[in-house]
């Protein structure tokens, strides 16, 4: 197979008068400047910062800092925030190991934001720093016709740093990434996570990989949990669950369920060509052990209501389902253990028409694009940085157009709503932005 070097595959929709290397440059000398002018009892972040779960008004920022502090985000719509506007201060607090989550709001649709955050000692307001500039772009309005591109992966255990393939990610300019779980592997720390601290401290060693904390200065995130972020092969009856959620939702820039606090799954709108439903695997399934029949769950009840639900509401042309684990082909601890559920899924969504659907699944080391004969593409990429599969279980059956063990690698999507009929164009890239395959879904009986 003949590999393609950095092929743009696409126009991208681009940063309005800045260039994305000049982009990181700023970056780069906004933390300098940062730490040069901050006071030093001041309080500073410590693991970088980023932005998540986007909506066309809205998104979350998060960050760590060293110690109680007030932290507020400064917002522009340029990189020398002019005219920009700060929110209301958060305290950071050693309950949440002074991390903070703070939500924009009242953002505009399909534009460019930059972002600092500022830490203030609570004690003493001149006592203040200033983070680096940060950027994501807003989704487009439901029913804008926009085109775009994302980014996709998982698996990044912290022996493997430096993780190239985010490095790689950031030159292609993804409007957003969606990080398909193994986002820590606490169960493969040193030692293994068993307590909150624990679980924290695996995310602040994934955290001091610079090609990852440059990426998430660059573009927003969609974060889902696998198993390694509590333990291999985890289902609904691990006793440490409760403490994983809560140093997952405690490092990444999640939106809250206001009803329901351990929620992750969730769904995001980007623009009339597109919607994103993000599954949660773990917390709800039942024992993969346990007897396939219909009655064996790996959503539970109410997450499998929803999705039906919103999978029918949708009126976006392409239905993104990040699933985290591979549909077919993959063992027990796969969608393979819960074939009767599976297929429950499947009749659903033939039943009700539901077209242009597009599985992302992750957490077999290998990549692979599988069209299964009920009409649904499946795209399987990473790992970011784990041990390569030996074995590709996908390889070699009819419905798998592609199957690679080579490289650690990722997912570049770009949605192209403005093209008749709009398409969506899927490259398997590697860390030096090799082309390892591309594929393609085209709409059909779109009225547009």
């Amino acid at each position: 197979m003949t590999r393609q070097r950095n092929r743009r595959l696409l126009p991208r929709i681009g940063l309005t008068g800045v260039g994305w290397h000049i982009l990181i440059g700023l970056i780069v000398l906004g933390a300098l400047a940062a730490s040069a002018t901050g006071r030093s009892s001041a309080p500073v972040q410590t693991h970088g910062q980023a932005s998540g779960d986007v909506t066309d008004t809205g998104a979350i920022v998060w960050t760590r800092v060293n110690r109680a502090a007030l932290v507020s985000v400064e917002t522009a719509l340029d990189p020398s925030f002019t005219d920009s506007q700060t929110t209301g201060p958060v305290m950071a607090e050693l309950a949440t190991d002074f991390t903070v989550h703070i939500a924009l709001t009242g953002l505009e649709p399909h534009r460019r934001y930059f972002y600092r955050m500022h830490a203030q000692d609570p004690q003493d307001p001149t006592e203040e720093s200033v983070g680096p500039t940060g950027t994501f772009m807003t989704a487009p309005a439901p029913d804008d016709p926009v085109s775009f591109t994302f980014a996709v992966s998982g698996d990044s255990w912290a022996r493997f740093q430096p993780f190239r393939v985010f490095a790689a990610m950031g030159e292609m300019e993804p409007d957003f990434f969606l990080y398909l779980g193994d986002t820590i592997y606490a169960d493969l720390s040193l030692p293994p996570a068993r307590t909150l601290n624990q679980y924290r401290r695996a995310y602040k060693v994934n955290r001091r990989d610079e090609p990852l904390r440059t990426f998430l200065n660059l573009t927003s995130v969609y974060a889902i949990w696998d198993d390694h972020e509590v333990e291999n092969n985890f289902d609904r009856t691990h006793p440490r669950i409760p403490i994983g959620r809560q140093a997952f939702l405690e490092y990444w820039p999640v939106r809250r369920n206001a009803e329901d606090p351990r929620r992750l799954y969730r769904s995001f709108r980007w623009g009339r060509a597109a919607e994103l439903f993000i599954l949660d695997t773990r917390q709800y399934r039942d024992p993969s052990r346990e007897p396939d029949t219909s009655q064996k769950t790996m959503l539970g009840a109410q997450q499998k209501a929803w999705l039906k639900a919103a999978l029918r509401q949708s009126t976006a042309t392409f239905k993104f389902i990040a699933t985290s684990v591979p549909l077919r082909f993959h063992g027990r601890d796969s969608w393979e253990g819960y074939t009767a559920e599976r297929q429950e899924l499947f009749d659903f969504i033939r039943q009700n028409d539901i077209r242009h659907v597009i599985f992302l699944a992750a957490d077999v080391h290998y990549a692979a694009v599988i069209n299964h004969p009920e009409g649904f593409k499946e795209i399987i990429v990473g790992p970011i940085g784990q041990l390569l599969s030996k074995r590709q279980p996908a390889a070699g059956h009819p419905e798998t157009e592609f199957s690679s063990n080579e490289a650690f690698n990722y997912g570049l999507i770009e949605v192209r709503a403005d093209e008749q009929p709009p398409r969506v164009t899927i490259a398997i890239l590697d860390e030096d932005n090799n082309i390892l395959h591309t594929t393609e879904v085209i709409a059909e009986d779109m009225a547009y």
